[in-house]
Order: C-alpha cells, then structure tokens, then sequence
C-alpha cells in the first residue's frame, strides 16, 4: 500500500527543495515525489489565491489534489496533459468543497 506524506512548506524552504532536487532556482506552488511525499508552498498558495477567487485553504486543496493527481499516473508536461490535468483538479475540489459541512 502506498503511503502519502504532505508537508506545507515556507517560501525558503520549498526554494531549497526546488533547487536540490529538481535544480531549478526559487519557490513553487508544488513537488510531488514519486515515492508518496507531496510539498506545498503556503507562500505562493496565500499570494495566488486572490487571483483565482480561493481561499488559502482552497488553493492548498488543490496543490495537494495536484500532487495526488501525479501520484495516481497523471502529468502535465504537455498542453493536452495539463488541461486534462486542471480540468480533473477542479472536478476533485468542486466535488470536495459540495460536500464540505
């Protein structure tokens, strides 16, 4: 059984992730690992929620369903890839947040 580990990180501490790991400089919004752990940047969800009409809370929500999304066979590394790829998002988050109390 695959186990799944989510950790939200600072702007800091996500950049040193992105470039230790996938060599790129600065902040993401999110890493997954294929061995189950998910990272998420509380920085860029709080500065990109605004623009998107989502709380925090939603825009962590979905980094984390995007990690899931990676984790379940999905990429993006394709226009075609990522539109399937958002679409599914907001199907997740939208079913997530009709059921939420």
């Amino acid at each position: 059984m695959l186990g799944v580990e989510i950790s939200i990180l600072g702007s800091r501490a996500m950049a040193k992730v992105h470039r230790d790991f996938l060599n790129i400089p600065g902040a993401t919004d999110v890493i997954t690992f294929p061995y189950g752990e998910i990272l998420v940047c509380a920085h860029i969800a709080a500065a990109r929620a605004p623009e998107f009409g989502h709380s925090t809370t939603q825009e962590l929500a979905l980094y984390i369903i995007h990690g899931l999304l990676h984790l379940s066979g999905f990429d993006d590394l394709t226009p075609p890839d990522a539109e399937k790829m958002a679409a599914t998002q907001q199907q997740i988050l939208k079913l997530i947040l009709s059921n939420a109390p």
